[in-house]
């Protein structure tokens, strides 16, 4: 497991300048709103209300796919490397 703070997401402008976002409220909400499964539910409460959680190869799946759906590139050229080595360690 891997210790991710939604609320410091570093990305990077056209120039390469970089900058902090704070994804865990927009996160958790999209959960929120989309999903039909508990564990997600929970999973967007954590996210929401803690920012900062560990995430599991499985969770990383699951937060992949949010981010794909409903992020900007930007944000997913940041936070999806991430889950990635979650989801597949180099050994």
């Amino acid at each position: 497991m891997t210790k991710i703070d939604f609320r410091k997401i570093e990305v990077s402008d056209l120039e390469g300048k970089k900058s902090t976002l704070d994804l865990s409220k927009e996160l958790g909400n999209q959960i929120y709103r989309k999903t039909a499964d508990l564990g997600e539910l929970e999973l967007a409460r954590n996210i929401y209300k803690d920012g900062e959680i560990e995430v599991d190869a499985s969770q990383a799946a699951i937060l992949d796919r949010y981010i794909r759906e409903g992020f900007l590139a930007f944000v997913q050229e940041s936070v999806c490397p991430l889950f990635d080595e979650i989801i597949n360690p180099k050994k």
